[in-house]
């Protein structure tokens, strides 16, 4: 079964400036791509859990926080950051 992606705005807003931050903005938005890619595919077999709601993955040089709701089979991205310098 596949899952749908949606990116919480501010999340969006943090990857838009993480983006135009970036000395090598592509390797941002291939990251950012491949987070797409596993999370519409399995979500839980990416990443690792946190607490009951939250999950978090690791794609270099990427990291998101993410909730999945089963009953609609969605993924919602609310955090991202770049490995080793968290943003809330």
């Amino acid at each position: 079964m596949n899952y749908r992606v949606f990116w919480h705005p501010g999340a969006e807003l943090l990857l838009d400036k993480l983006i135009e931050a970036a000395e090598e903005p592509g390797k941002i938005a291939v990251a950012a791509k491949e987070i797409d890619r596993q999370l519409v595919r399995d979500p839980f077999g990416f990443g690792e859990s946190r607490d009951e709601r939250v999950r978090i993955a690791f794609v270099s040089p990427l990291a998101v926080e993410f909730h999945v709701v089963r009953d609609v089979s969605t993924v919602i991205v609310f955090n991202v950051w770049r490995t080793g310098r968290r943003q809330h």
